[in-house]
């Protein structure tokens, strides 16, 4: 059966409570194209120390097994990493992790190196730590507010939440797939990976707490809603009187709230959004330019022309000539 339809400012808008509101988080990330894999799961022995520059991607460390510090220069204080804690850098923040503060590091990538060929740079101490690190990346050249957004560093602390528990439970399982070399393991470990960095971005999406920014709207039920609904039927006619009355709240009041906290206006957002889906489809289809226009709510080229050089910067026939 349809979904049921009802107006709203002369719009045909859809009841989402029987239609459900897409997942913004989940769009967003496919349209980053977001990837991740383990760099290697080893033991160290102290003293230990890796020395992270600052990188074009996401890094992450987890602490299976032991205990660590981690200091940055954004942080006065060394940060204690004890068994089940993740530490991410989602901005390639440079920092360094060690089994004691002070202790001697040697470069993160000569211990990638000598990992690789099946040997330990950290072999010949005591006080054993197992850490598994990796990284993610992401297209930084789109224009989403939550790649401006993104946080230098996460601290979760799993084994101190209860409802974290099945994260542990994923560490190990993403441990073990990076020390094995069976069939399929490699593409089994950045499928985890990439399950573990969702799950970061979801972790510091509930805990937000009066905070502003994009991860702050994804936690806002009124405003979440809005974004939905503007991720999900980009052909609409939206209005900011409209998107106001769809999350119950006035025009004036949503606006305000919006700006406050995603730093644009809804209809920039918008905008912003449907180039985002237009520049996509230039690329890797093959559909007119007025039906892709059509699709991204513009009725003519020539207005989706001038919309999308004006978010993009390059018009919609030399998007399409290099795809």
């Amino acid at each position: 059966m349809p979904p049921k339809k009802f107006k709203i400012a002369e719009l045909e808008y859809f009841n989402e409570d029987e239609n459900p509101p897409i997942d913004v988080l989940s769009d967003i990330l496919r349209a980053i194209r977001l990837y991740g894999s383990s760099y290697f799961c080893a033991e160290f022995s102290a003293p230990w120390g890796l020395d992270e520059p600052k990188t074009e991607c996401g890094t992450f460390h987890v602490v299976v097994r032991g205990s660590a510090w981690v200091t940055t220069t954004e942080h006065n204080s060394p940060i204690f990493l004890s068994a089940g804690d993740i530490i991410a850098f989602p901005t390639g923040l440079p920092h360094q992790i060690s089994g004691e503060v002070g202790c001697k590091l040697i470069p993160g990538s000569n211990a990638l190196e000598i990992i690789q060929q099946n040997k330990n740079p950290f072999s010949n101490g005591q006080n054993v730590v197992t850490i598994l690190c990796g990284y993610f990346k992401y297209e930084k050249h789109t224009i989403f507010p939550l790649l401006r957004d993104m946080p230098s560093m996460l601290h979760i602390k799993s084994d101190g939440e209860p409802e974290l528990a099945w994260l542990n439970n994923l560490v190990k399982v993403l441990a073990s797939e990076s020390r094995l070399v069976h069939p399929g393991s490699s593409v089994v470990v950045d499928r985890l990976t990439e399950v573990l960095v969702i799950q970061m971005l979801r972790w510091h999406i509930n805990n937000q707490r009066n905070s502003q920014g994009y991860f702050q709207a994804l936690a806002d039920e009124k405003l979440s809603r809005a974004l939905s609904l503007m991720h999900k039927h980009p052909r609409q006619d939206w209005t900011l009187e409209c998107l106001g009355r769809a999350v119950g709240m006035s025009r004036t009041a949503f606006t305000n709230r919006f700006t406050s906290i995603v730093g644009m206006g809804p209809i920039t957002y918008l905008t912003q959004w449907r180039m985002h889906m237009a520049n996509t489809l230039l690329a890797e289809s093959n559909e007119s330019m007025l039906n892709i226009a059509e699709q991204v709510g513009y009725k003519s080229e020539a207005a989706f022309g001038r919309a999308f050089k004006k978010v993009i910067g390059v018009s919609p026939g030399k998007v399409r000539k290099k795809g």
